[in-house]
């Protein structure tokens, strides 16, 4: 729909809503003029207001914008049957969740308490003793255990298991989350859905906010609020050979779930399966990539009206960096008709732990590299004066701005390691809240493991465990990786690369080395990445074994490029 048409439905849908309902039919045939299209837009968005309308008015079945509980006198300090309650965790759409102890078991919950002036509401309390019903059907290690289901001194409540951390809504950045921590938490998320409709049940209002991430890092997948058991299509057989129907129907005019999430077929007020839920999942994933809401209106109507009629942007034109499938994978999910949506969240676990796999190894083709193939055909020359030019132009950027910052007082050097042994090599990743370094715990002359340490923050852990020697470790520009030499044997390296933070690595390349060199190898840089960090520039020697020399090793092809060719009794090469 381009621009001009959607401000012309936008002013008759405006226009309409000004009529009396009664009248409504008169003026649309009378302003559309015979445009059976345009009419048929206006309809469609004048159906979803009426049926957002019918949701918000009834707070058991709202959009999860409802106005908020009366407060009620705080239950901490008091008691629940045998269930201690200890301080106040939250409030959701069902309830307020408290923390509490089992004082039979000597463990910490979660209570979920209905407040007593709504347990008169039977949509209300039957939502609530479903969603104790719908979870406890669920045995998984990434959904929320329910616990028991109880009554007391007149307070209906759900005893959960509690998980000490933050919901996901908490821990996505306005830039994003790294792509390698929205892969690690999605996929349990995947997992823990594809349980779910494995069981017969489609969640309908996940959302960051149902989705909580331990202090271990343990996914969690809870509030099964709206969770409705899903019928197999008629024909089909159950184990016991049983015909279903696989289609859930939900009453008409209803709008269930959370606006900015909800599949096109929700919004409407349509049946929904488990293919609402890849919808959903992929405005999850969406936002944990690229810190924005696929879907996003200035009210509800406007948001609902996204969902049904715009297509967010791709996430590799908000982030650099997004790999082409996971732009792909995002789009499949995303797409209103749902038999074009994956149909299942297993076969779209697959896909993402693939992409993830891609990740960790570090060759993962991004959005850009379809430029990949002019690259290759540029000369040695070219690059050898691109590394030149960047390496002059930030040693002139440097000296100006050391020149110009003011010095308040004398600089104090503060040691960023001290540990027995010895350490070298350091190299700060790109936000500069990092170190890479090797270390060597029992003195120099000993085996070299590369560290990564948070500054400030924690004890280093070891990136690597080898029984070779390690050295020289390199931060990726865009900071997801970190590129190392390991001596595999005398006179022989390898290039690695691996993620950051662990995960399988890759060899990029192996070169002889003059033996007289690896004396010096430690102390010195003898590797780098290019500034798109798809690229390594290394040394090794060169084809005719004569001396050193710089190799450009792109890591997509691995097709490695001898840059330059050192005349005879020059000693070294380095990057």
């Amino acid at each position: 729909m381009t621009p001009e048409r959607w401000q012309q439905v936008d002013k008759l849908l405006e226009q309409a809503l000004g009529q009396e309902p009664e009248h409504r039919e008169s003026f649309l045939e009378q302003a559309c003029k015979g445009d059976a299209t345009l009419r048929q837009e206006v309809e469609s968005l004048l159906t979803a207001h009426e049926q957002a309308g019918s949701a918000l008015s009834s707070p058991p079945l709202a959009l999860t914008t409802h106005k908020p509980l009366e407060p009620l006198q705080s239950l901490v300090g008091q008691s629940l049957g045998h269930y201690q309650i200890l301080s106040r965790l939250g409030e959701g759409g069902m309830g307020i969740v408290y923390k509490a102890r089992d004082t039979h078991l000597d463990r910490f919950v979660a209570i979920k308490v209905l407040p007593h002036e709504l347990v008169a509401d039977a949509d209300r309390k039957k939502r609530f003793v479903h969603e104790a019903k719908a979870a406890s059907a669920l045995n998984h290690p990434n959904i929320i255990t329910i616990h028991d289901i109880a009554k007391e001194i007149g307070r209906d409540f759900i005893v959960m298991e509690y998980v000490a951390g933050k919901t996901l809504d908490r821990l996505i950045p306005r830039k994003g989350m790294r792509l390698s921590e929205a892969l690690r938490i999605a996929i349990p998320i995947a997992d823990a859905l594809t349980a779910a409709h494995g069981a017969g049940i489609v969640h309908r209002d996940l959302k960051p906010g149902n989705v909580i991430v331990g202090n271990n890092s343990q996914v969690k997948v809870m509030d099964f609020g709206l969770a409705i058991p899903v019928q197999r299509k008629t024909g089909d057989k159950d184990e016991e050979g049983t015909q279903t129907s696989s289609v859930i129907r939900t009453e008409t005019g209803v709008i269930l779930g959370t606006a900015s999430y909800m599949s096109p077929e929700q919004a409407e007020g349509k049946p929904v399966d488990q293919r609402s839920d890849i919808f959903s999942f992929g405005a999850v994933l969406y936002e944990m990539v690229t810190g924005r809401r696929a879907f996003q209106g200035a009210s509800h109507l406007a948001t609902l009206t996204a969902i049904l009629r715009e297509e967010p942007k791709a996430a590799s034109q908000l982030v650099d960096g997004v790999p082409v499938e996971l732009d792909r994978v995002l789009q499949r999910c995303l797409r209103k008709n749902p038999e074009r949506r994956f149909q299942s969240l297993a076969d779209l676990k697959v896909v993402l732990q693939e992409i993830q796999q891609d990740v960790n190894s570090g060759s993962v083709p991004a959005a850009e590299v379809a430029a990949a193939s002019v690259k290759k055909g540029r000369s040695a020359a070219v690059w050898t004066t691109v590394v030149a030019l960047s390496l002059v132009a930030a040693a002139w950027l440097w000296l100006s701005l050391s020149a110009k910052e003011p010095q308040d007082g004398p600089l104090t050097a503060i040691p960023l390691t001290s540990y027995p042994g010895w350490e070298e090599s350091p190299s700060f990743s790109p936000d500069g809240n990092q170190v890479a370094f090797a270390w060597a715990k029992a003195g120099r002359d000993q085996e070299f493991d590369i560290y990564v340490k948070q500054i400030g923050v924690e004890e280093p852990f070891p990136l690597t465990d080898h029984p070779a020697p390690e050295v020289n470790p390199v931060w990726s520009p865009d900071g997801r990786s970190i590129a190392f030499a390991r001596i595999v044997s005398p006179g022989r390296i390898a290039y690695i690369v691996k993620p950051q933070r662990g995960g399988s690595e890759r060899t990029i390349a192996e070169f002889d080395v003059s033996s007289a060199h690896l004396s010096y190898f430690q102390s010195a840089k003898w590797c780098t990445w290019t500034p798109d960090s798809k690229s390594l520039i290394v040394v090794g020697k060169n084809a005719s074994q004569a001396r050193e020399a710089l190799f450009y090793i792109p890591l997509d092809t691995l097709e490695g490029r001898e840059l330059t060719d050192p005349p005879p009794g020059l000693a070294a090469c380095r990057t």
